[in-house]
């Protein structure tokens, strides 16, 4: 009977839409007049990437001429849908803690380059580190490195999301310290792999709890934000 009603329901309300008049609409299209400007057309490397590129190569690469790529086929269709901004997920390092980061899907752990005794492993992040070089290579020109979570090394709890919510994980005495690691990260990319990242974005998404465990993450009360760009703001 229930769906009976639903059916007459949607019946009538099809007929009374045909029967009654759409009000004409007049569009003006000026083409000469600038009304915004769109800089580029990105996506992020987060969480796949990891993953994917440690896939062979032929599968790596027909996968980044899909996303990359501005060249035209013989028959004059796109190779890919040309992206111009890239976005670099910078690890926390849940990836190392494996299940002991209590983050359940190994997909929404990261990789860190930072090693418990304060040095570093570049070897880390290398599926992901191939897109970049990937996407250089098919011309994107504007790279974003971003932070989820600082890493596990120097948040409150030792993992790499919010104990409860209410607050950044980044410990106030490991302010300097992030920073100086983000400065570590841009350098290296710069210096060995020929990179530049013109941004650089440490506070993923500050408004959301992040303390459910789904994935690396961190909120951001508007103080603390202050506080840490404030105390690095000689880093870079």
């Amino acid at each position: 009977m229930k769906n009976k009603a639903v059916l007459v329901f949607l019946l009538l309300s099809g007929f009374l839409f045909s029967q009654s008049k759409i009000a004409q609409i007049e569009l003006e299209i000026h083409p000469n007049v600038e009304y915004q400007t769109i800089h580029n057309f990105g996506a992020s490397d987060a969480w796949s990437a990891q993953f994917v590129g440690k896939w062979s190569l032929d599968k790596k690469e027909a996968i980044a001429d899909l996303l990359f790529s501005t060249e035209k086929n013989a028959d004059g269709t796109f190779k890919g849908i040309g992206l111009s901004t890239w976005r670099f997920n910078i690890g926390a390092g849940s990836a190392e803690q494996g299940v002991e980061s209590s983050i359940k899907d190994e997909w929404r752990r990261a990789e860190g380059f930072l090693n418990n005794d304060s040095s570093y492993n570049w070897n880390r992040q290398l599926g992901q580190q191939w897109f970049l070089k990937a996407a250089k290579e098919r011309g994107v020109s504007s790279f974003i490195g971003f932070v989820n979570s600082p890493p596990v090394q120097f948040t409150k709890n030792n993992k790499a999301f919010s104990a409860d919510g209410l607050s950044s994980n980044l410990k106030t005495s490991n302010y300097v310290k992030y920073g100086l690691f983000l400065k570590d990260v841009v350098r290296h990319f710069k210096d060995c792999l020929d990179l530049k990242f013109n941004f650089i974005s440490p506070f993923n998404e500050p408004q959301w709890d992040w303390k459910n465990g789904k994935q690396e993450g961190s909120p951001w009360n508007n103080d603390e934000l202050s506080s840490a760009t404030k105390k690095n703001r000689f880093c870079f």
